[in-house]
């Protein structure tokens, strides 16, 4: 790169000696001639800079990390005991594929779903199995205790919903912010602990087809944001929200306990699915008191967004009929922020299948781009979705038009 860098300024140096030499004749047109292509070859030079980057860190990876977030199912616990904590350990990961496909099913085709693909063997589960990770966990002499994330391949799930002629969108939802408001007699509660906000924590919905986010509570939420504020849905601070998590829509979600064991819960407003309405007692189950019914209340709310997302959009069950190309790209960015905004609209673009991640780092990545259609369609319809597709190099590159 140094060497191409000094190529280009010894040629700006003897453009400007010739130009000296010819006199003042020939100097507009040389002068045009000259800045053309040392912009232009500098131009080159930044892009080159940046796939030098990313090479290197292809490089540098022995493995690949993949992500698409509704194959990607985080806080899977599980509870194993066996002879040895390696063999609980074993089996706690087979366990914890098996309860992901199955809160996969439950994400895009609710209980019927869930039910219908109970009786997938576990091996057939593991052979679709993309990446593990681990969450927390703990062991001892003959149990393992964990939470997992268990990442699916894309292919291989659409695969075997195809042949079981599941019907599912992959199309996500803009992102809603829920804001869970508490009443008590005695007060109005939303970042302390509570049965409400505890409830929507544990939808864990920040990758399903509607994702939810339920802000984290530190100083900056607390000091935008308090419960008097969102009750009275003021707009000022709901928006700074709503923008600090780049989400779509913002949600003020608000219940109270009814005796021991019943929950009397309210949700009114635009989401991305259209406006919601919900005014409903929710009542425990099998004596859970009033965590159980506020975790059924907002499991319902989720599951009614869900069926509208999946009536919205699904039309037919996704099969492998048409070809799938893929295409690696480089993509630049500076924050997980910025990637996750960019990633969202890649996936949203029709045509596009999948982004798998190859390498990631805080300046770009290399991906795999899945897609079903023509190329050229393929490239409008990213440049409609404001995003240009580019060769530079023999290398395509994917930046905001």
């Amino acid at each position: 790169m140094k060497s191409f860098i000094h190529d280009v300024l010894n040629r700006c140096d003897s453009s400007r000696a010739t130009i000296a030499a010819d006199g003042p004749a020939n100097l507009t047109g040389r002068l045009k001639r000259t800045c053309r292509q040392t912009a232009a070859a500098m131009r080159f030079a930044v892009v080159c800079a940046l796939l030098i980057g990313f090479a290197s860190l292809v490089a540098a990876s022995p493995s690949f990390a993949r992500e698409n977030p509704l194959y990607t199912i985080t806080g899977v616990e599980v509870d194993v005991r066996a002879e040895t904590a390696a063999e609980a350990k074993k089996q706690a990961i087979t366990e914890a594929n098996v309860k992901a496909f199955a809160l996969f099913a439950q994400r895009v085709g609710g209980n019927a779903l869930a039910g219908k693909l109970s009786g997938i063997p576990s091996k057939r589960i593991d052979a679709m199995l993309d990446s593990l990770s681990i969450e927390e966990e703990r062991t001892g002499p003959q149990r393992y205790i964990g939470k997992l994330t268990v990442r699916f391949l894309p292919g291989e799930m659409r695969k075997i919903m195809a042949e079981l002629g599941v019907s599912y969108s992959e199309k996500l939802a803009g992102r809603t912010v829920i804001i869970p408001v508490w009443r008590t007699p005695e007060s109005l509660m939303l970042w302390e602990d509570n049965p409400w906000r505890t409830a929507w924590l544990s939808l864990r919905a920040e990758n399903s087809p509607v994702p939810l986010i339920v802000p984290l509570g530190d100083l900056a939420d607390t000091d935008t944001l308090t419960a008097e504020l969102a009750a009275g849905r003021d707009e000022a601070s709901l928006e700074a929200i709503r923008l600090r998590y780049e989400a779509d829509t913002i949600l003020v979600a608000e219940a109270s306990a009814v005796g021991e064991d019943t929950v009397q819960a309210t949700m009114v407003g635009a989401s991305a699915v259209g406006r919601l309405e919900f005014d409903k007692a929710y009542v425990a189950e099998n004596g859970g008191g009033i965590a159980e019914a506020a975790r059924i209340a907002a499991l319902r709310f989720h599951q009614v967004m869900l069926l509208r997302w999946k009536k919205k959009n699904e039309t037919g069950p996704v099969t492998q009929s048409l070809p799938v190309a893929t295409l690696p790209i480089a993509v630049a960015f500076y924050s997980t922020e910025e990637w996750s905004a960019l990633r969202a609209r890649i996936l949203s673009t029709p045509g596009v299948s999948g982004v798998d991640i190859s390498t990631i780092s805080q300046g770009g990545a290399i991906v795999q781009l899945s897609y079903v259609t023509g190329f050229e369609q393929l490239r409008q319809s990213l440049w409609s979705a404001g995003l240009a597709l580019q060769n530079v190099g023999g290398t395509w590159v994917l930046q905001a038009s």
